[in-house]
């Protein structure tokens, strides 16, 4: 056999599927390409597209804000969602009907709920507990 014919032989489905679909693929980013389409809008578009970024509704009252994620430290769910259910069964076993018919990897069917340690309190106009 001639090296050609070894290897139209030696192409499988998979590699014949690869390589179509790089050639495809190549044709059209080309053609996206050619569009033009890629660049930046005119800030004359800003009126008639919806998505376009605007000016906010009211002035931002905080300036910066800065969280830092250290090992040990509090979750982002313990800061800013209050649980009062989870906070009344905290230390229990976790019921039943939250495991029943189900398989996790890394949960038994008897842990204990885990409340969060601090404390929440009401925050704003709005009342909203962190």
């Amino acid at each position: 056999m001639s090296p050609e014919q070894l290897i139209v032989r030696e192409q499988t489905r998979r590699h014949f599927f690869s390589n179509a679909g790089l050639s495809i693929g190549s044709i059209g980013l080309a053609s996206l390409m050619a569009n033009g389409d890629l660049h930046a809008a005119d800030q004359s578009d800003r009126k008639t597209n919806p998505l376009a970024p605007q000016e906010p509704h009211f002035d931002a009252k905080a300036k910066r804000v800065i969280y830092l994620f250290m090992a040990g430290g509090p979750s982002q769910l313990e800061l800013f969602d209050y649980k009062p259910k989870l906070q009344e069964m905290d230390g229990e076993v976790i019921p039943e009907s939250y495991v029943e018919g189900k398989n996790f990897a890394f949960l038994k069917k008897d842990a204990q709920l885990l409340g969060t340690k601090r404390k929440f309190q009401k925050w704003g106009d709005s009342g909203q507990e962190m």
